[in-house]
């Protein structure tokens, strides 16, 4: 399984991963939202993961 990776200079990223061989437990997409090496969600739902991605963009970015 791969996972496509969109990084910003922050350290946030979130990545995405299509699991069809269920090696996370159930085949699909999976969305992970990570802060350097440290994986703060691992979900199907893109929207949680795009909310806590934005989320922490936001709040790193000190705006």
């Amino acid at each position: 399984m791969n996972w496509t990776t969109e990084i910003l200079r922050s350290g946030i990223a979130v990545d995405v991963a299509s699991d069809d061989r269920g090696t996370l437990g159930v085949p699909g997409t999976w969305h992970r939202v990570r802060q350097g090496s440290t994986i703060l969600l691992t979900t199907r739902n893109r929207g949680d993961a795009l909310r806590r991605f934005q989320h922490l963009a936001f709040r790193t970015s000190g705006a």
